[in-house]
């Protein structure tokens, strides 16, 4: 069990000056200042990672499809974050579920496991998620843009590479972490951000896609392990600087290091 919940949770985690398109009423600073103008909001995120591989000393192929719904409030204002992961994963014929509630204060997150609180902090296995309007911000900082009006609103949609959307949301030092340790090779097939705006310039909705193969050496059995992995996270901001208060939950500050849920 340690074991696949360790793949899982990796698995979570898998998942340019800009220029906005001319004609479309809408400029880079007028979404960069509503990006900055959000205080609070509610957050949904639905995430699906499938992968395959084949292990070269067993001959077999080991496959895994997980889904993961995270549902939360959010104050940028107190820097905290509440809500509930909802997991679902199928591995080799084994199914699992869970249902954590999490909470994140600064730069330390929390989860709540069989009705006991644990400290996460610092654990990059560990996303609470919160809209990556982070991403957004860099992307449009750093990309050629091209924004087009869409159902009253606008929208753009921008093909990236794996890494290219991992350096935009802050997180390349994990997963080179990972790369290094492994010497491991990622490969995007197809990858795509796709970001919608309310008219006012506000971003609501974030999709994004990726089709990885992951090359793993084996220098043991002389050979190299194929990952080939599909990425599909849909995220959701609304409620829009509503006021919300978010309390803090009892037992955070007995809480127990994450590593020990898995003994």
């Amino acid at each position: 069990m340690r074991k696949l919940l360790a793949v899982v949770l990796l698995g979570a985690i898998l998942i340019a000056s800009g220029c906005i398109g001319s004609g479309t009423g809408l400029t880079e600073k007028k979404v960069l200042n509503a990006i900055e103008s959000i205080k609070t909001a509610h957050y949904a995120e639905n995430y699906t990672m499938k992968m395959y591989f084949r292990v070269p000393a067993e001959n077999t192929t080991v496959n895994l499809t997980a889904r993961y719904h995270i549902s939360a409030l959010l104050s940028r204002v107190n820097h905290t974050v509440m809500g509930n992961i909802t997991g679902w994963t199928h591995y080799q014929g084994i199914n699992v579920t869970f249902k954590w509630p999490f909470y994140v204060l600064g730069n330390q997150t929390f989860l709540k496991v069989d009705g006991e609180w644990y400290n996460a902090t610092n654990n990059d296995d560990v996303h609470s998620g919160s809209f990556n309007l982070r991403a957004i911000e860099r992307i449009l900082e750093t990309h050629n843009v091209t924004i087009t009006p869409v159902d009253g609103g606008y929208q753009f949609k921008l093909n990236m590479t794996y890494m290219e959307f991992v350096n935009a949301t802050g997180r390349a030092g994990f997963i080179s972490k990972i790369t290094a340790n492994t010497n491991a090779t990622i490969k995007t097939n197809e990858g795509w951000v796709l970001v919608k705006l309310r008219g006012d310039g506000m971003p609501y909705y974030m999709e994004v896609y990726f089709n990885l193969i992951i090359d793993i050496p084996q220098p043991f059995l002389n050979k190299t392990v194929t990952v080939h992995m599909l990425v599909h996270d849909q995220e959701a901001i609304s409620h829009i600087n509503e006021p919300l208060h978010i309390k803090k939950p009892e037992g955070i500050e007995k809480a127990k290091r994450f590593e020990e849920v898995f003994g």
